[in-house]
């Protein structure tokens, strides 16, 4: 989630970050002479630090992992109940909504390629004060992403027989400990762990989707394939799908976290645009082909309406038993699965994101420089990766007093928010200041991203968006007090 060029004050068109010049980074306004130890902050020219071993299929593979092929599993009924029975074209409409941003990322990475993602972006682009209040912002979602993942873990380990009776706190310390660990070892560690875990959850995906077909092809209980699962006229409310778009849009947030890994990127710059394209039809066409089958099975709603929050395992449940035994196995196979996603290989994604963000506005003066500091060994933001780790701890009790719910529109506050400045930097830098006039790639789909995610921001609850206005004002100030009254600067050509 991060990129950066190389610039100083005084230039206006930024130049790409593999030409720039390095220059120490300041603390507090005055120049700081570079370290030497085994943990040195990035030069520009060096590719900040990073080793260049990921492809865009590696890439891939993390941003499935951080955004979870089987993310639809805990919220599915909900979704169909907000569709009126059509998640099909709710999640076919959010896939198209997000796939505008997906561009406008493809757009931005070439030009800056950096780790720093849309803080880089926008501190080139625009200025650096917007710079920080969008890197501000990235922090609201990702510093609390992992704790989010390891508390709807939790939560779900209470479908388990036997586990009811655990306390969450402890199985999100656990989550925490580990995913920090392994975090620590180094983008190689992660990524095969990401390759493990997918395959698995895709098995999983296969199942639900093999047994459904197979259930609705033997005509059990009703179920048959009907168009109406599509789009049913009869039945069809804008208001109603606008409210379900808008929930499961949400299923699409994170495939930023690949442009984070932009320095690590052996297919260049336009891998990670690339990439995050990739990532989202692959979404959508996942999460289509899920809803569809999975409503016709159940073309009544029935289950989905008795059980607005399990309704999705109980019709896995019923499935599963298409040979006359108990189909619980599937239901809790599905369950286990959400587990393990969610607290393990998305908190991992998550941590190892938001470390290299913090990575990149410490180097750039942005935050703390002891946050820019790379571990030579592994390539890894260690100082940045441990410090996520302790604010995770921090944060994770008044999480769980708030709620998954809440803490996730939190997030949620800040991804959607950092993606409409995404979206507006391009029609700012590519359109208005460098005059690139490609009237699709620099007009119309940054103006359609930014009213979508316009939209979706103004959809989330009260609550999530009052903590987000506050947390706005109050990286306003920093930034305000930090520049003006003691005279700080951020340095951007330090990012790498």
């Amino acid at each position: 989630m991060a990129d950066t060029a190389s610039t100083n004050s005084t230039t206006s068109a930024p130049a790409p970050a593999s030409q720039a010049t390095a220059v120490p980074a300041t603390a507090t306004g005055t120049t700081a002479p570079a370290t030497t130890s085994a943990s040195t902050p990035a030069k520009s020219g060096s590719n900040g630090g990073f080793k260049a071993t990921l492809t865009v299929f590696d890439m891939v593979i993390y941003g499935l992992i951080f955004m979870v092929p089987i993310a639809p599993f805990p919220i599915f009924a909900s979704v169909y109940n907000a569709s009126d029975g059509m998640p099909f074209l709710a999640y076919a409409i959010g896939g198209i909504a997000m796939l505008f941003t997906a561009l406008s990322f493809g757009v931005m990475v070439p030009i800056f390629p950096s780790s720093g993602s849309i803080f880089t972006y926008t501190s080139e682009g625009i200025n650096k004060g917007v710079g920080f209040v969008t890197g501000w912002l990235m922090i609201l979602q990702y510093i609390i992403t992992p704790d989010i993942m390891f508390i709807m873990a939790a939560n779900s380990l209470k479908a388990i027989p036997g586990l009811a009776d655990v306390p969450d706190w402890i199985w999100c310390l656990l989550f925490l400990a580990f995913c920090t660990l392994v975090a620590i070892r180094g983008i190689g560690t992660t990524m095969i762990l990401d390759r493990i875990a997918l395959v698995g959850e895709l098995v999983v995906l296969g199942l639900v989707i093999g047994f459904a077909v197979v259930y609705i092809i033997q005509g059990h209980g009703g179920a048959h394939f009907s168009t109406n699962a599509i789009f049913d006229p009869s039945k069809f409310s804008a208001q109603a799908m606008f409210s379900a778009i808008s929930l499961c849009a949400l299923n699409f947030v994170g495939f930023g976290s690949v442009a984070t890994l932009t320095q690590e990127s052996k297919a260049g710059p336009k891998g990670p645009g690339r990439a995050m394209v990739i990532i989202v039809i692959i979404l959508a066409a996942l999460f289509c082909t899920l809803s569809f089958v999975v409503s016709c099975a159940d073309p009544t709603g029935t289950m989905y309406k008795d059980h607005p929050t399990e309704g999705f395992y109980v019709v896995a449940g019923i499935v599963g038993g298409i040979n006359g035994g108990s189909g619980e196995w599937l239901a809790l196979t599905c369950e286990i699965a959400n587990v393990l996603a969610l607290g393990i290989f998305t908190g991992l994604a998550a941590q190892t994101s938001i470390a290299r963000i913090l990575y990149v506005m410490g180097t750039a003066g942005a935050m703390p420089k002891k946050l820019g500091e790379m571990n030579k060994k592994n390539a890894t933001p260690v100082v940045a990766t441990i410090f996520v780790g302790i604010v995770n701890l921090v944060v994770l009790f008044p999480m769980l007093a708030v709620g998954q719910n809440i803490s996730a529109e939190m997030s949620n506050f800040g991804a959607l928010a950092s993606y409409f400045l995404l979206n507006f930097v391009v029609l700012w830098y590519c359109w208005g200041k460098r005059k690139e006039h490609k009237f699709f790639r620099h007009l119309l789909f940054p103006v359609l991203g930014c009213i979508f995610t316009g939209i979706f921001i103004f959809t989330l609850a009260d609550i999530p968006k009052i903590v987000g206005v506050v947390w706005l004002v109050i990286g306003i100030v920093i930034y305000l007090v930090v520049t003006r009254k003691f005279h700080h600067v951020i340095d951007m050509a330090k990012a790498g």
